[in-house]
């Protein structure tokens, strides 16, 4: 069986306050950035499989605080495209997930304020790849799917593209020695293909659709501000 997601394109424009901060103040882009990510709060950073530093939304509650700018690149524009990935899926019980979970990122662009804000139209395709019915997968394979996707049409990745990965229920979400049954809810990483600097966000699933979806949003907003760990956090 091939492994089937739905990917639906929402264009954003949303105004995040420290998207806007950013934009303010591009000299200080034009400066070396620091490291990603190192310096920030303890509970909301792990190391990926090759050995850097993802942000994660933790399932532990952490100290809030208010974010800082560190040079990196922003996205002040995006392109939304939301991927359901893994067999489960398929499944008919869960068909209305996905249908939550991209009115939840339509809210999401609604809520900006801004006027003309389009829906989210959706667009059935099938995996070409083997067949994602285990019980984990890594952000490696994420990625390996990911750039077999970006690199099918041949074309640049738009910088403003970030994609939203819906694991299916019952499929385990490992970053390098984390998983997210004990370390985190969601997170989002980067790489850099042969199509472009490609952004993502990956979202396993919980029972509990409030949650789930809240996490999934909170994760995109880390993405908006901060894509490649050196921007706002």
């Amino acid at each position: 069986m091939k492994t089937k997601y739905i990917v639906g394109t929402l264009a954003l424009a949303w105004t995040v306050s420290a998207v806007a901060q950013a934009g303010e103040i591009p000299e200080k882009q034009l400066q070396s950035p620091p490291a990603v990510l190192e310096s920030a709060a303890a509970g909301t950073v792990v190391f990926d499989d090759d050995g850097g530093r993802a942000q994660i939304i933790p399932h532990q509650a952490v100290p809030k605080r208010e974010p800082s700018f560190h040079g990196g690149p922003v996205v002040t524009g995006a392109s939304v495209q939301a991927l359901f990935l893994g067999s489960g899926w398929r499944e008919k019980a869960n068909r209305a997930m996905e249908s939550r979970a991209l009115e939840s990122l339509t809210r999401q662009a609604s809520g900006s304020g801004l006027p003309g804000m389009p829906g989210m139209p959706g667009a059935l395709q099938e995996d070409l790849l083997d067949p994602l019915d285990g019980k984990a997968v890594s952000d490696l394979e994420i990625q390996r799917r990911l750039d077999a996707l970006v690199t099918s049409g041949h074309e640049p990745v738009d910088a403003g593209v970030v994609f939203v990965v819906f694991l299916a229920p019952g499929l385990r979400s490992t970053l390098g020695t984390s998983s997210s049954e004990k370390d985190f809810a969601a997170y989002h990483n980067h790489y850099h293909s042969a199509a472009g600097v490609v952004r993502y966000v990956v979202v396993p699933y919980e029972g509990e659709s409030s949650r789930w979806l809240g996490n999934a949003r909170a994760s995109l907003a880390q993405t908006l501000m901060n894509p490649e760990g050196n921007a706002w956090y």
